[in-house]
């Protein structure tokens, strides 16, 4: 069946995340779900409301919630004030079928406390989504070798510095999967062209890459080790995580 677009009257901006982030991540719910007034979904940290915007414009009997540490007002969706490094303040029987972050964890200091939240208020076979900065591009790996540091985080953080949390892909996968979330997905994007001229140094570093993953022996299925790490993860500056609640 073929991917269905978004329809025309919906424009989606780039918003406080990386260039076609937002475009892929409701692509992929308006593909993947129908309008069902039951259904629940919830976006943490929601910022200031453009995701649930797009979910209310495409599923208008969802019922939304956001959750952001600021405190506002949607129209489309039930708010809460809620700092997301402590524990959820729900009731016990606040379940959802989709829990979408895009672009937080890099605000959180403990992402294993945030992700087994995120899981305790999923059902069981529920959708989750999480992306986040894709570090290990060859820009950053340059960046690294002659400066200490990675494209979007400073060597030296000031006190009030708000991006603070460099967690890497190998972290985000396995606390999804520590914490019942089984991988179904990995899409890289936000590939900006003017990074092509890094290409000889990108093919001679994934050279080595490929050669070490080949041999490295894992747990981990075959296949989602591959999805962690292709060639492209060197270029695009953004990865997207598809998960679905397994217990």
């Amino acid at each position: 069946m073929n991917a269905k677009s978004l329809p025309e009257n919906l424009h989606v901006e780039r918003g406080q995340t990386q260039t076609g982030v937002n475009q892929k991540v409701v692509t992929y719910l308006y593909n993947k779900f129908s309008d069902d007034a039951n259904f629940a979904a919830i976006d943490l940290p929601c910022g200031n409301g453009e995701f649930l915007s797009y979910e209310k414009h495409l599923f208008p009997n969802w019922q939304l919630t956001g959750v952001d540490i600021l405190k506002l007002e949607v129209a489309s969706a039930t708010t809460y004030q809620m700092d997301l490094t402590e524990d959820f303040l729900f009731p016990e029987d606040k379940k959802f079928d989709l829990v979408t972050t895009i672009s937080g964890i890099m605000m959180f200091s403990n992402t294993l406390s945030f992700i087994k939240n995120c899981s305790k208020v999923l059902k069981s076979g529920g959708t989750f989504i999480i992306t986040n900065d894709n570090n290990a591009t060859i820009k950053d790996r340059l960046a690294y070798m002659f400066l200490g540091r990675y494209r979007i985080f400073n060597l030296v953080f000031e006190d009030d510095t708000p991006m603070t949390e460099n967690v890497p892909i190998n972290e985000v996968v396995r606390l999804m999967r520590t914490n019942g979330i089984e991988v179904e997905d990995i899409v890289y994007t936000s590939l900006y062209t003017k990074d092509l001229i890094l290409m000889p140094f990108a093919l001679a570093a994934y050279a080595t890459q490929y050669l070490y993953l080949k041999r490295l022996k894992t747990k981990m299925p075959e296949a989602l080790k591959w999805k962690m790490y292709p060639f492209m993860h060197l270029f695009c500056r953004h990865y997207i995580i598809y998960g679905k609640k397994i217990n």
